[in-house]
């Protein structure tokens, strides 16, 4: 079944989920802040094991903790995002995005090392099926690098990966989006890039440091974004509705979380709202 009419929106919308942040590392302006790891409304996400292949990411049997709260539809019932408000205490962009896996391990199930300069084999696993078709072959997947523990002092790092893109071709190049820097906070959430013409990435094969970090632990993360919130100034909310947001679909075992691009330095609180409907 698929929502076809305001009718069908109105009468499959689910209870609201609400979620509330301090976001308390320090930040940067335009640097992205993942709030997965941050104390509130969803309580704090952990790291993955360091597991060879990373581990995909599922709600479908039980909630994972750092999560917003999505159950999936019974029956052959689909489930879109309605509504999406929030706000914040300074100007910002917010986005709620799919957490489809997270990498904090090589091949071998040995931590990714933050002091290396040589490639380090990563073979993720497969993704699970909510890409942009409902499929594990990565369309609009993209990944990141999340600091999973503070970083040390290491500078001048420009870190890379290869990966195998949404049509399976493998051996793409890609670079940080956001410049890295030292002494990474908990939850900095730096963003790869595509290489030409690519619109996702499936799996990643290798990850190499151009510099050492000296020290913390990082984590590669596939997500997916489902929404983006724009803050034009402090304490100014913004929300999506199923008109203004496209009504996009949630793949069953969806796993939201927040990431907060902030405008300023400033120490902020993040609070909104989050609603489903299924049918």
């Amino acid at each position: 079944m698929s929502i076809a009419t305001l009718d069908a929106l109105l009468a499959g919308m689910r209870p609201p989920e609400f979620f509330s942040k301090v976001v308390t590392p320090t930040l940067v302006a335009g640097r992205p802040q993942s709030l997965w790891y941050l104390a509130g409304v969803p309580g704090p996400g952990a790291a993955a094991a360091n597991t060879a292949g990373g581990v995909a990411l599922s709600s479908t049997s039980a909630l994972v903790a750092g999560q917003i709260r999505h159950v999936d539809g019974g029956g052959s019932a689909v489930s879109y995002l309605a509504r999406f408000v929030g706000g914040a205490t300074i100007a910002g962009q917010l986005l709620l995005c799919d957490r489809l896996m997270q990498v904090c391990g090589d091949s071998g199930g040995t931590a990714l090392s933050v002091t290396s300069t040589s490639a380090q084999t990563v073979n993720s696993g497969t993704l699970p099926s909510r890409d942009i078709a409902g499929s594990a072959n990565g369309d609009g997947v993209l990944w990141a690098l999340e600091i999973a523990a503070t970083m040390g002092s290491g500078a001048g790092n420009a870190p890379t990966i290869s990966y195998t893109d949404q049509g399976g071709t493998s051996g793409n190049a890609a670079a940080l989006i956001d410049p890295y820097a030292a002494s990474s906070a908990l939850g900095v959430f730096y963003r790869f890039g595509l290489a030409a013409g690519d619109t996702g990435a499936k799996s990643v094969q290798t990850f190499t440091n151009s510099a050492t970090m000296t020290t913390g632990t990082i984590s590669l993360v596939a997500y997916r974004v489902l929404a983006s919130l724009e803050f034009g100034a402090a304490q100014t909310p913004n929300a999506l509705d199923a008109l203004t947001g496209c009504l996009p679909k949630l793949q069953n075992g969806v796993v939201p979380f927040l990431v907060f691009i902030p405008s300023t330095t400033t120490a902020t609180a993040v609070t909104g709202q989050y609603v489903e409907s299924q049918g």
